[in-house]
């Protein structure tokens, strides 16, 4: 099995004209790269999340969302990204990959495609007030739509 990773419409749009947004996109890429050579897909188990750090060190917590039940059933998922003002180290290095949490998130959704490879889709980028974000019920929806538009298409 091969890994695939697709950018959103909009994300590819917003890169285009702010093009600082594509060091935090490319280093997603990279990590859901080296996350595929441990097996840890779609994402880290919560267990290994909670005993190490990230395999990038830009990155946080990666979760699978579960709210609304739909989320769940399109493998809907985001990871925080670090952020000015995080504090993701302590007196002993990096913090555990579940306590690197920040106010910035991927938002992506993971399935197997058509042919057979894993396949991660980068719906969207939030660099701040993410927090805020993930508890809209339609933004979260709109979400899933893309996500399952796109699977549609790929499966």
């Amino acid at each position: 099995m091969g890994c695939k990773i697709s950018r959103s419409q909009a994300l590819a749009e917003v890169i285009s004209q702010f093009a600082f947004t594509a060091l935090p996109i490319e280093e997603f890429e990279q990590y859901k790269r080296e996350c595929l050579d441990y097996y840890d897909i779609p994402a880290p188990p919560i267990h290994i999340q909670l005993q190490h750090p990230a395999h990038i060190d830009t990155i946080g917590r990666d979760k699978l969302m579960e709210r609304p039940p739909t989320a769940r059933a399109e493998d809907l998922h985001h990871v925080h990204i670090w952020q000015e003002g995080c504090c993701w180290e302590d007196e002993h290095g990096l913090k555990v990959q579940w306590a690197s949490t920040s106010d910035s998130y991927v938002v992506y959704s993971y399935f197997i495609d058509r042919d057979k490879d894993h396949h991660f889709y980068v719906i969207d980028y939030c660099q701040d007030a993410a927090h805020a974000l993930i508890e809209d019920r339609c933004q979260i929806l709109a979400w899933i739509e893309q996500a399952k538009k796109f699977r549609l298409q790929n499966i």
